[in-house]
């Protein structure tokens, strides 16, 4: 079961672009529930009238920087119900259910290493990636790092101080880049517009030390970014498949999930009975193999499966498939080694055979 404890808010403050920078109170005795490792995010739970609203929020700090509470941003956006009330309504002092972190976006630190690492990063997608490169720079003393990010103005740059601050800490460890896309650069005419290919390349040929083939990448912004950069560097750069990280915070809209719709057409239209193991609980639904997906379906039974995005983006309901077969619709979440190993995400899956054995405890 997905386990959520009431946290105070220690610390609120705007940040640039519209968003909130919010650290919690976290009490002795759920210290050791609220280790993190870098790249990661907590899930926020909100009930509004008869709704369950979950949604995560990446960690934008690092274990070895001087707060080792897990600190996250929220970005306000429009038609959010929950990034709203959290960016208009929340005050410190208030409090939050809040989920133990949660998350793979992160690579494994050793100080002997002598390393490059790139971020790429647009608007609020600067949170999981700086929290990956703030660790390198402590973990890693022989390393160095590039940080390319960005935001529609000088203005919208989050946690630019911070950055700023970083940079000169690190001492030429540490190279920023901030690109602009809507107003002109006051540095270099190469730094306007979005990261895209081209002007990865571009940035490339700028910065010929940096290694493209032995780097490793962080990667996260707008999802039509991270699939085309990411795709970018391991199609056409030839970088490693390991290398290359990213973080989705919606899932992409693009010709391959189409036809991942009509793999999903194919599949056959059967009643399955599906056993579902949860904090050593066995329950049991039935559910037709074309109609809603599995999580879909437990949440409907009312069983307390875990759950955030919905949208196969987070990994919080994955569970592994101990007997029959399931169709994931999309996964944006599970590396291909966990997929092998039989990780779904349930709130993707179907059934495909009349009998279905899930394990949530994994």
């Amino acid at each position: 079961m997905q386990h959520f404890h009431l946290l105070k808010i220690s610390e609120y403050r705007k940040e640039a672009n519209d968003s909130a920078h919010i650290s919690f109170e976290i009490p002795e005795e759920l210290q050791h529930e609220f280790l993190f490792r870098q790249g990661q995010y907590l899930t926020l739970r909100f009930v509004f009238g008869e709704e369950d609203y979950r949604r995560s929020y990446s960690i934008v700090n690092a274990p070895s920087d001087k707060n080792p509470m897990p600190e996250i941003l929220v970005k306000h956006l429009e038609d959010g119900i929950v990034s709203t009330h959290i960016n208009r309504k929340l005050n410190l002092g208030d409090w939050v259910e809040v989920g133990p972190p949660q998350g793979h976006f992160y690579t494994n630190y050793h100080p002997t290493n002598e390393k490059i690492y790139v971020g790429l990063a647009a608007g609020s997608g600067i949170s999981p990636v700086l929290s990956n490169i703030i660790e390198a720079l402590y973990q890693e003393p022989k390393s160095t790092c590039y940080l390319f990010y960005s935001s529609r103005s000088f203005q919208d740059i989050i946690f630019r101080e911070k950055i700023d601050l970083l940079a000169e800490k690190f001492n030429g460890r540490l190279k920023v880049v901030y690109l602009i896309s809507r107003e002109k650069h006051f540095e270099d005419e190469l730094f306007e517009g979005r990261i895209s290919p081209e002007k990865l390349q571009q940035l490339f040929d700028r910065f010929p030390e940096v290694p493209v083939q032995e780097a490793t990448y962080f990667i996260c912004g707008p999802s039509e970014m991270i699939k085309k950069v990411s795709d970018f560097l391991k199609k056409e750069k030839k970088v490693p498949s390991l290398q290359v990280m990213y973080e989705y915070y919606s899932p992409p809209d693009d010709e391959e999930n189409a036809e991942r719709s009509e793999e999903f057409k194919k599949i056959p239209n059967l009643e399955s009975f599906v056993t579902l193991i949860i904090d050593d609980d066995e329950y049991n639904i039935h559910l037709n193999s074309k109609k809603e997906s599995i999580l879909d379906k437990a949440l409907k039974e009312h069983l307390p499966v875990p759950f955030a995005c919905k949208g196969g983006v987070c990994c919080t309901c994955k569970a592994q498939v101990m007997e029959g077969e399931v169709f994931m619709e999309k996964n944006f979440a599970l590396t291909d080694a966990e997929v092998e190993r039989g990780l779904v995400l349930t709130c993707q899956c179907h059934p495909t055979t009349n009998i279905v054995m899930l394990n949530y405890d994994v």
